[in-house]
């Protein structure tokens, strides 16, 4: 019977080429923790962090000298390493860099013996860390800091606040103004997402035909997704005004109050055949759906694009092949750019989704309190509230972290959904 080969060499060098990478992101997390507690960025306990690190340091130290062609810079490195980490808080703010000046000086020592894949994938964490360091300060840590904040009473960054658990979830489950603001998120991403995929897929099939002057087109509907939101959002406000808008003259309604309506477009549809809706049932209100119609417009341009270069993509062949069996211009339409148009779609579904969740500029902007009776007030803007209007940080969090869950539930349940019913060219 012959003898199973030996793959440890092979897994001592797949072992080598990771160790700088992770020795490199021990180091940048153990200087960001440490900037963090010395300008105290984050006002949370971080005894059990510190002590995981300074257990790590050493035992990442000495397991790599064991892997690594040793040298006296090697062996230097690793200890300078080692002991930052093992440090902690009680090096100054100026020795942060030591744990990474002791992994450049181990590379520095092992370069000549290490392998070229080796030293690419030390290069290559060198240079991804800067960007991954900044989206950990700027989002991750954040977020995991919001979850923390999330479990006290009232926190403010000021005053001291007391541990409550739950307790922020369990206000928030009985609260009518979250409820309330997000049946009117629900409302706008019902509405807003599949209306601009629609008609972002019909000037996209437009502009796509050969016609006079389409590089025109294309610029005149992407023009207002780079306009401003907030400066789109005010002339919006304007072309809504009771008295001197632009829409009341159109229509000829003067002093109609498109913004201050708080009645729901169908009840108002349904009344005059004798049907009364009343709360979630009655829709968005008035004033909600004329800032969706705004939004609509504000980010076709942005569908069409990313519709227009789907449309490109799909292969000349296939209208030819059809067209030369019979098809007509709505069969091809149907049976070829809708299917492979598919993917795009897809994406601008998931996409649309998460913005639409979060949406907060325009509403704040065109109905700064909410609207009436609260009928344009959405979870970002309660959100806002909370955080800096009454300054409970901690009611605030609890609102970022449900409406987390509930963005990330419903993009899985989208992706099980409608991930099926994508046609991917092959």
């Amino acid at each position: 019977m012959p003898l199973r080969p030996f793959h440890g060499l092979g897994i001592l060098q797949v072992v080598r080429t990771y160790v700088f990478p992770g020795l490199l992101a021990l180091a940048v997390f153990s200087g960001l923790l440490h900037l963090s507690t010395q300008y105290q960025i984050v006002r949370a306990p971080m005894g059990a962090l510190f002590l995981a690190f300074a257990l790590a340091g050493p035992a990442a130290a000495v397991a790599a000298a064991r892997v690594l062609p040793g040298s006296a810079v090697t062996w230097f490195g690793l200890a300078l390493f080692a002991v930052g980490l093992a440090a902690g808080t009680l090096l100054p703010a100026a020795l942060v860099v030591l744990p990474l000046l002791g992994v450049f000086l181990a590379y520095a020592g092992s370069r000549a013996r290490l392998p070229e894949r080796d030293a690419a994938a030390f290069w290559g964490w060198v240079f991804v860390w800067p960007a991954l360091a900044l989206m950990l300060i700027w989002n991750i840590f954040p977020s995991f800091f919001a979850l923390w904040i999330s479990l006290f009473d009232r926190f403010n960054f000021i005053g001291e606040s007391r541990f409550v658990g739950l307790l922020n979830y369990e206000i928030l489950w009985r609260d009518p103004l979250f409820w309330r603001a997000l049946s009117n998120t629900f409302w706008y991403v019902v509405l807003t997402v599949p209306t601009g995929i629609l008609l972002g897929t019909v000037v996209a099939v437009l502009l796509n035909e050969r016609i006079r002057g389409l590089g025109l087109y294309r610029t005149i509907y992407f023009l207002p997704y780079i306009t401003a939101l907030t400066a789109a959002a005010a002339v919006w406000q304007w072309i809504y005004h009771p008295e001197f808008g632009f829409l009341n003259w159109l229509l000829g309604t003067p002093g109609l109050d498109w913004l201050h309506t708080p009645d729901g477009i169908f009840a108002l549809a349904l009344a005059p055949l004798g049907i009364q809706l009343n709360g979630f049932w009655a829709g968005p209100s008035v004033a909600f759906t004329a800032i969706m119609i705004m939004t609509v417009w504000h980010f076709l341009g942005y569908n069409v694009v990313i519709l227009l270069a789907g449309l490109q993509s799909i292969p000349a062949q296939y209208y030819e092949a059809a067209e030369l069996d019979g098809a007509g211009w709505w069969q091809m339409q149907r049976h070829i750019t809708w299917p492979l148009l598919s993917p795009t779609t897809f994406f601008l579904a998931i996409i649309g989704l998460i913005g639409a969740f979060q949406v907060f500029t325009q509403v704040y902007v065109m109905t700064p309190t909410g609207g009436v009776l609260n009928d344009t007030l959405t979870v970002a803007m309660y959100l806002y509230n909370k955080g800096f209007r009454d300054s409970d940080f901690s009611y605030a969090s609890a609102l970022a972290v449900t409406m987390f869950v509930i963005i990330l539930a419903l993009t899985l349940v989208q992706r099980r959904v409608l991930e099926r019913r994508v046609t991917y060219e092959h």
